[in-house]
């Protein structure tokens, strides 16, 4: 099984609400929010190079460390410490979405960690909640080829 630890301030992003710039959790809420608005997709998809500029250096450095590349038929399992109990699990796992997509963006020396996030790599995601963390709120993600 390998491993990557994402800091939960990855998802964490500046935004202009009611008036005055806030950090803002990238959570599906939010999300859905930022489609609701004019030009919401143009914004959307800025939020989302952002949340993954930050996790694609994180990556590499694994990569580098020597973290090996994604593998066929993966499954992932996902264990969320959050830094309080104010928003939901569903809410938070949305996220997948900003963190298969930086995995693919990453590589080191043209290899590639995640060519793709299709079935062909990811087969099943599993989530649980571990609790709060105020200190380090994290996710902490395993996966394994189902060969392993």
């Amino acid at each position: 099984m390998e491993k990557l630890i994402i800091p939960l301030d990855d998802f964490v992003i500046p935004m202009k609400r009611q008036g005055k710039m806030r950090q803002v959790k990238m959570t599906l809420n939010n999300w859905i929010m930022i489609h609701g608005m004019n030009a919401g997709r143009i914004i959307a998809n800025k939020r989302k190079h952002q949340i993954q500029a930050k996790i694609i250096p994180r990556v590499d450095q694994a990569i580098v460390d020597g973290l090996e590349p994604i593998d066929k038929r993966t499954k992932f399992h996902f264990e969320w410490y959050f830094p309080d109990r104010r928003t939901d699990l569903d809410n938070w796992t949305f996220t997948h979405k900003f963190i298969f997509d930086a995995f693919q963006a990453s590589s080191v020396q043209g290899r590639v960690f995640m060519p793709n996030d299709n079935l062909k790599y990811v087969v099943a995601t599993y989530d649980d909640f571990m609790g709060v963390d105020k200190a380090n709120p994290r996710v902490e993600i395993e996966w394994g080829s189902d060969d392993e």
